[in-house]
């Protein structure tokens, strides 16, 4: 990723650049990238937030439910979504499912922005957020092809 950069950005004269290989190209992967990063600052940084620094973490990532984290606050718990911005500045998307998470738990949810990726990381939490932050619905409707084999034994 760093020699396609510098060879976009910073060609040197008379060398011919290398093809990049389609997987840096790819936006899912640069979305992903930025929120792993999030995901991995939130994480170890967490216990800064006054109001999780005696919280346990859970990892809820794979599960799809609509928040990041879970953070046991004995007896009460806070649902943790973590967005991640590069630089200081940039908006953030909330799924369908994040967005009702976030409607039903209320102030027992949170998202934090980790922003700042590429120089110092910088982490801003908002809790309740459907109070606190400014959002519009957006739609996409999209048409999903796939291509299947008949049933057969393997």
């Amino acid at each position: 990723m760093v020699e396609s950069y510098l060879q976009t950005y910073f060609p040197v004269s008379g060398e011919k650049p290398r093809a990049v290989v389609p997987i840096l190209e790819s936006k899912f992967r640069q979305l992903q990238e930025t929120g792993s990063e999030a995901e991995l600052f939130f994480m170890n940084t967490f216990r800064t937030i006054e109001r999780l620094k005696d919280g346990t973490l859970e990892d809820a990532r794979l599960f799809g439910d609509g928040y990041d984290f879970q953070i046991t606050l004995a007896p009460a718990y806070v649902l943790a979504e973590v967005k991640g911005v590069r630089g200081s500045r940039g908006g953030i998307r909330l799924t369908e499912k994040e967005f009702l998470k976030a409607k039903e738990f209320k102030d027992d949810y949170c998202i934090a922005v980790v922003s700042q990726l590429e120089a110092v990381p910088r982490i801003s939490v908002f809790f309740n957020p459907l109070e606190v932050l400014t959002l519009s619905r957006q739609t996409i409707t999209s048409e999903q092809t796939y291509y299947s084999s008949p049933a057969r034994r393997w």
